[in-house]
């Protein structure tokens, strides 16, 4: 084994063992050996691993390990947002490239590295892939209380979308002309003559369904701020609070709001959603963080004994896991979830008497969670 392949077998090892996972971080390093030393270049996402690159490398070398070439991105973050209705993520920084997720607009990003008309970010449901800058803006720090609730909010007035480049905060008229559920944002306090402004919660330490039908009090409408920093007047039927204490039925009303929604690989809308994406977006609309995709989600909360799968004693909001697709349990045998081979969101059952029941679905069964 020559010295150069004894490196990269050590950088190799390094990867598989401290940064396994593409999807979430970065590992990618190359050395060089000199007459005196062996350089280390590449990226990496943060420190720790830098670190860990040098330690592996060190522990087969027989010269001096430099790193000086070695990229940390977390160094170079920039805290950054959506201004596009909704933003594909793709796995390279290429428009051929393939979709992994999509992000919402005003959704807070992490921005890293640049590639051309491309920039690598940190998507809220932890992806470290790709978006195209003209889709970024600086963020305006908000605290997001509140989410679209309607499936899509279409021919808003208002002017262009913000930020061709990068650009600094929106103002009032740089909202698009559509969002869709999920979007988060604040509301806006109101004032005596019926204007909201930025200001105390408007929740008074009221519950979240309190809060929500104060909201809508005045004039059924309701200000909102994003973080692009633009503003807009909703109708107060298509935003809800973010509620303090999520509920199972929360999770499965968001679940099946997205019925007949046609399947698309990596899609979080109205417009095309997959089946981790309906179970990340019904628990992110209620405020409730799963990692993105399914092999992520069936390591969050409790493991549902299988006698209460057998007896059909699901609770509403349970993950119901099957080789390479989850779906969102409705309490009992039935499920909705979005489907390849039916190419939509359906609800299904394990029940064999029923109409709806899904046989191969119940035969490739795993596993459910409880993440409530």
């Amino acid at each position: 084994m020559t010295a150069t392949v004894r490196l990269r077998r050590a950088l190799e090892k390094c990867e598989t063992e401290r940064a396994p996972d593409p999807r979430l971080t970065v590992f990618d390093v190359t050395p060089e050996r000199t007459d005196d030393a062996i350089l280390l270049s590449g990226t990496v996402l943060t420190d720790h691993l830098k670190a860990r690159a040098v330690e592996a490398v060190e522990a087969v070398a027989d010269a001096p390990v430099a790193a000086t070439d070695v990229t940390v991105l977390d160094a170079e973050a920039r805290r950054r947002t959506i201004t596009a209705p909704v933003a594909p993520i793709r796995g390279a920084p290429a428009d051929d490239a393939e979709q992994v997720t999509q992000v919402l607009y005003g959704a807070a990003v992490e921005a890293f590295d640049a590639d051309g008309d491309w920039r690598r970010v940190r998507t809220p449901d932890g992806y470290v892939a790709w978006v195209e800058r003209a889709a970024l803006a600086e963020s305006v720090g908000i605290d997001a209380d509140a989410v679209v609730s309607a499936g899509v909010v279409r021919d808003l007035a208002g002017g262009e979308v913000a930020g061709s480049s990068e650009t600094a905060p929106a103002d009032e008229s740089d909202v698009p002309e559509t969002l869709y559920a999920g979007t988060e944002c604040r509301i806006l306090d109101e004032d005596a003559d019926g204007e909201r402004s930025a200001g105390s919660r408007s929740d008074g330490g009221r519950s979240a369904s309190e809060s929500e039908s104060a909201a809508a009090d005045s004039d059924g409408r309701v200000r909102v701020r994003f973080r692009t920093g633009a503003e807009r007047t909703l109708p107060a039927d298509t935003v809800a609070r973010t509620p303090a204490e999520p509920t199972r039925e929360g999770v499965v009303a968001a679940a099946r709001s997205y019925l007949g929604t046609e399947y698309v690989w990596g899609g979080m809308t109205v417009e095309g959603i997959d089946c981790s994406g309906l179970t990340w977006t019904a628990y992110h609309r209620n405020g409730v963080s799963l990692p993105r995709d399914a092999d992520l989600q069936r390591r969050i909360g409790e493991e549902v004994a299988r006698e209460e799968v057998a007896g059909d004693e699901l609770a509403p909001g349970d993950l119901l896991f099957f080789p390479g697709h989850v779906a969102l349990s409705l309490g009992g045998a039935e499920f909705v979830h979005a489907y390849g081979d039916a190419n939509e969101v359906v609800v299904d059952s394990l029940d064999p008497d029923a109409e709806n029941y899904n046989a191969q679905l119940d035969e490739d069964f795993e596993l459910a969670t409880r993440p409530l």
